[in-house]
């Protein structure tokens, strides 16, 4: 095992280049792109003008990075989207670091180069989600569980519980780190268990997170509510498991996680192998999660970032084990995982040139931008129909959100309360000198607002990428009594 590689020989190396390199594109991509607000960035944002310790459907980490930056940026998409790309740098930084201390400089290489240039991990390195800050923090907490484990020291385990507890700020995965690392620990390294340690991170995570544990309290439990949702079935598929794998295979690389699954069934077959303490820290926090989520898509459709923080133990040790391996199969091993890279190399190629010219893509694939299009067109017909004094109202938290980034203004939109809430407006409320106000209400496709006697101003389509279209129509009308009670 080798020692820790310090900052400074990190800075002055290959990879030290390579990663100087990565920050310079992309903070350059999205400053010369200009690629509208997704309407979950645009959301967060919106939270960042309200900070506070929780929000209707995650903690606050993306709020507070967002609002950080944009009081130091100003309020531009560049500026949104620059927290991302700096946890993405600071993940590529930890990871290699870590994947460095326990097999040595070849693998750290390959390692990082896969890890900077797989598709959802470019993804997330460029777009302002809870993703960025998730997968720093959780290269974070793999780096310093390790060395909590192998050391023993209460610097790492205090570490260890800092890393855990900004993660579970972040986004509520960060739970099944401390859940994956707790069954390492029994199954491993029980001895730990009876030290202080161990409870000390847990302790220090739960203290950093509890002040978000009290909004969600304090607020009907309504994260907790939302999160109920995602694991609800939405009936029996038997080719669910074949098509959460292609998924994954799509976002990630195939033959990586081929690589993936060959090595975690080496491990599995080979006591040898599950008696080295490396291979079985990274194999408990990836394989073993990934087993636990492949069940969940017989029943509903998983989304491809959900089980995305569970690669990056899976590339460490895909990465280790092969670039560690000896003898007349290792070569072979090899050529396939650099073939892997290569991949994704061509997938993330591609994925910098979609936003750029969509129109030379199929239009399956330029529909998928169809979230990031359209906004500004809509901010402008809107804004040109604004009278002085009209409050904004909508029937979509996508709505609300991009109007409020994409007029002049930036102004508070509001959105029609319903009971129970629904999305962060709902909880925001809409303020009682509102009521019996005159509105300009935006409705989502042709949809009639509450007020049944507001007068129609137009309705009107945008088209989008991918053959879509974007259809809203704008009423003009009052914020009637009986919407008051609902609100607040």
């Amino acid at each position: 095992m080798e020692k820790d590689k310090g900052a400074l020989e990190l800075l002055f190396s290959m990879e030290g280049i390579f990663l100087l390199a990565i920050l310079a594109f992309r903070l350059g991509f999205i400053r010369e792109l200009h690629l509208q607000l997704s309407p979950d960035e645009a959301y967060y944002w919106d939270w960042s003008r309200h900070l506070a310790w929780g929000y209707y459907s995650k903690p606050p980490m993306v709020a507070w990075l967002i609002a950080l930056s944009t009081r130091f940026l100003g309020i531009s998409e560049y500026a949104v989207r620059v927290p991302a790309v700096l946890c993405g740098l600071a993940f590529l930084v930890l990871f290699y670091l870590f994947v460095y201390r326990l097999f040595g400089k070849l693998p750290a290489r390959w390692a990082l180069f896969a890890a900077a240039l797989i598709p959802i991990f470019t993804v997330f390195g460029l777009l302002m989600t809870i993703d960025p800050p998730l997968l720093l923090f959780w290269a974070g907490a793999l780096y310093a569980g390790w060395k909590a484990a192998e050391e023993n020291r209460w610097f790492y385990w205090v570490l260890l519980g800092f890393f855990c507890g900004l993660g579970l700020l972040t986004k509520q995965t960060m739970l099944a780190f401390g859940f994956f690392y707790g069954l390492w620990l029994l199954g491993f390294r029980k001895e730990l268990l009876r030290g202080f340690g161990p409870w000390l991170a847990l302790g220090l995570a739960f203290l950093i997170w509890a002040p978000n544990l009290y909004w969600i309290a304090t607020h009907h439990w309504v994260t907790l509510h939302h999160t109920e949702h995602h694991f609800k079935e939405e009936g029996l598929s038997l080719f669910g498991p074949v098509r959460f794998l292609g998924e994954q295979a799509g976002v990630l690389s195939p033959l990586l996680l081929i690589l993936f699954i060959w090595v975690s069934w080496q491990i599995l077959r080979r006591k040898d192998w599950r008696s080295e303490p490396r291979l079985t820290y990274l194999w408990v926090l990836s394989a073993w999660p990934y087993l636990a989520v492949l069940p969940l898509s017989l029943f509903r459709k998983v989304n491809a970032n959900w089980p995305m923080p569970f690669f990056v133990a899976g590339l460490a040790l895909t990465a280790g084990v092969i670039f560690s391996l000896r003898g007349r199969g290792a070569k072979w091993l090899r050529l396939l995982y650099v073939v892997g890279v290569g991949m994704a190399l061509v997938g993330t190629a591609l994925l910098y040139q979609l936003p750029r010219f969509p129109q030379k893509f199929p239009p399956s694939l330029a529909g998928l931008l169809f979230r990031f299009y359209g906004w500004k067109e809509l901010a402008r017909v809107v804004d040109s129909h604004r009278r002085p004094g009209e409050a904004l109202v909508t029937d979509h938290r996508y709505l609300a959100s991009e109007l409020a980034f994409y007029l002049p203004d930036h102004p508070q939109v509001y959105q029609i309360p319903v009971s129970p809430p629904r999305t962060q407006y709902h909880l925001w409320g809409i303020p009682r000198n509102l009521c019996g106000k005159p509105v300009l209400w935006v409705m989502k496709d042709t949809h009639h607002p509450p007020d049944p006697r507001a007068v129609p101003v137009l309705k009107e389509s945008i088209p989008l990428p991918g053959k879509r279209k974007r259809d809203f129509s704008l009423w003009r009308g009052f914020f009637i009594m009986k919407l008051c009670s609902l609100s607040g």
